[in-house]
């Protein structure tokens, strides 16, 4: 590595974070430099892709809805954006979400989780049996009732992940495959050790490290407590002839939540655990089995897709449940951590809160 060239910021994390923080940087003009072994890959990989503000709301995180709301917002111009400067196309659709319930007592329960999500300002009408089956055929028989989201949309998170990536380099940025184990404030600069590469030079540095161990150099920063919900997420490929969803579901059956989201191959993800086992990467067959059988009640064309893949990936948890940005106890560092399971639909507004706190090109 060469450390004689001064790097304006280093971006320590590139995930769905730190990548979108990266894009808004450098297409500011600002010279950086991403570090991470994975790029990409970790949660980011494993995500479904939705794009549901107010569906994504529980008690106690309502202080949040704003910010979700407003990253909404930002995603058809985000997504374009991305598109252009990659050359890639990153699975960008509008069109809604349906939430239904796999029996009575289920759709009771989600009907009052419409209202909550109404009384936020959303949109949401309800579907009734002949209506459901106009918007989605392939639901199954039992499945009466339900509510449409028409304001939520989704978009490919691999695709999403690739795109940035590709992005960031066309627009001068460097990505560098390596771990970072240590950062230094040095007088007015930053030095970040590499595990192999060596040491970086920098003025400031962007902390994205989503749920993964914290870097040694960074306990006085004043950064919250971290802590990983592991999730598993299941991709079954397409089989000629079986349907899928046009839409995501979002579905309750027996107390169990479940999201099917459709990919434009006609591939489908179905998630996610919640699962506090720290950092294990490992898919527990009980959450699999949870999983394919709610999803069946729902959709019973689950049953003949081709198992793909099941996906790992840990979910970065403040205590409060609360996203943290912001500069650290030593303006050097921005900390833009603890997105949860909203990552994606953020990262339009972490992006731009990070360049915001960094005052722009230097």
């Amino acid at each position: 590595m060469d450390t004689s060239r001064s790097t304006v910021t280093a971006i320590i994390g590139a995930g769905v974070i730190g990548l979108a923080a990266c894009f808004e940087l450098a297409s500011a003009g600002v010279d950086c430099v991403v570090v991470d072994p994975h790029p990409g890959r970790a949660s980011t990989w494993a995500a479904g892709g939705m794009l549901a503000p107010a569906a994504e709301v529980v008690p106690g995180e309502e202080g949040l809805l704003a910010d979700l709301v407003a990253a909404s917002a930002l995603w058809p111009d985000f997504a374009r954006r991305v598109e252009v400067a990659s050359g890639l196309e990153v699975g960008y659709r509008q069109g809604g979400s349906i939430l239904v319930g796999g029996s009575s007592s289920d759709a009771r329960d989600l009907a009052r989780a419409a209202a909550l999500i109404e009384s936020s300002g959303t949109a949401v009408e309800p579907l009734d049996h002949a209506a459901l089956r106009r918007f989605e055929p392939t639901l199954g028989p039992s499945i009466r009732s339900g509510w449409l989201l028409p304001g939520d949309h989704r978009v490919d998170n691999r695709r999403l992940a690739e795109a940035l990536i590709a992005a960031v380099k066309q627009l001068g940025s460097r990505i560098v495959e390596d771990r970072c184990v240590r950062v230094e404030g040095r007088g007015s600069t930053v030095m970040v050790s590499l595990e192999h590469q060596g040491d970086l030079v920098v003025e400031r540095c962007v902390l994205a490290t989503g749920a993964f161990p914290t870097i040694e150099g960074t306990d006085q920063l004043g950064l919250p407590a971290i802590r990983p919900v592991r999730g598993v997420t299941l991709r079954l490929a397409s089989v000629e002839g079986v349907g899928i969803p046009t839409r995501t579901i979002r579905a309750v059956v027996g107390a169990q939540a479940c999201y099917l989201v459709p990919r434009d191959d006609g591939s489908l993800v179905i998630g996610a655990t919640s699962e506090e086992q720290g950092m294990r990467p490992i898919v527990l067959a009980g959450g699999v089995h949870k999983l394919l059988d709610a999803a069946r009640q729902v959709f019973p064309g689950v049953d003949e897709l081709a198992f793909q893949e099941a996906a790992v990936g840990f979910r970065p948890t403040t205590p409060d449940h609360q996203p943290f940005v912001r500069v650290t106890h030593d303006p050097r560092f921005v900390a833009a951590l603890g997105h949860y399971r909203n990552g994606i639909l953020l990262a339009p507004l972490a992006g731009r809160q990070i360049l915001s706190l960094l005052g722009g090109p230097a």
